[in-house]
């Protein structure tokens, strides 16, 4: 698969990263004209994510109903997610995304979820601007690939139980949480908008106040370029 190029080429998440409070414009600027710097996320939760939605696909499969511990209602049908690619002529971007699941409701309208492995705290989720503009970026594409019209949104906290049962066993579960997110899809390109404005910068635009990103190595890098 060809590299994409970044300065075109934007994902729902990155585009949620923009509405976050430690969001650097210099940071974002740096990072799509010559490379992102390598991920330390833990692999471990895209795994516990990635069996959700086999957990998922499996109670559809053999007995065409959402499993047991994910609480949501009036599901006509599960729908094998596509991945999401749209362009938007407007402000020059493909707009690329993978929702986790979509769910076909009993209205015919749709419902988009994602899988969050995370402890779920009421209004304390600092990252939970950027997961509200990411799935309204997916709402944002899905008529474009034949899901319309898409009624709700939501996370699915999966959250580990901090409690261990009377067994010598190690057994790990969870308890779940629906976060309902509103829909918002006018702030996607309202937001493409802005991250056309800070690519076509000829130069970096300023960092913000003590960033702690890839602007803070290259202040303090002896051979720094920008």
């Amino acid at each position: 698969m060809p590299k994409q190029d970044q300065t075109k080429v934007i994902s729902a998440k990155d585009l949620g990263g923009l509405v976050l409070a430690d969001f650097c414009p210099r940071c974002f600027w740096i990072e799509r004209h010559f490379g992102k710097s390598p991920s330390h996320f833990p692999g471990i939760f895209s795994t516990l994510d990635s069996l959700s939605k086999k957990s998922v696909r499996r109670s559809f499969s053999e007995r065409n109903h959402h499993p047991d511990w994910l609480p949501i209602k009036n599901v006509k049908k599960h729908i094998e997610p596509p991945r999401i690619s749209v362009s938007v002529p407007e402000y020059d971007w493909i707009l690329t995304g993978n929702p986790d699941d979509i769910f076909q409701l009993k209205d015919s309208s749709h419902h988009i979820v994602d899988y969050k492995t995370a402890k779920f705290t009421p209004k304390q989720d600092s990252l939970f601007p950027m997961y509200e503009v990411q799935l309204n970026a997916y709402a944002y594409a899905a008529p474009h690939h034949g899901f319309h019209p898409v009624s709700r949104l939501s996370l699915i906290y999966c959250e580990p139980q901090e409690n261990l049962d009377n067994d010598l066993d190690f057994k790990l579960s969870f308890t779940t949480h629906v976060s309902e997110v509103d829909l918002k899809q006018n702030i996607v390109p309202m937001l493409l908008k802005k991250a056309r404005e800070i690519i076509d910068s000829k130069y970096p635009p300023e960092a913000i106040l003590e960033c702690k990103g890839i602007c803070s190595w290259i202040i303090n890098f002896p051979g720094k370029l920008i």
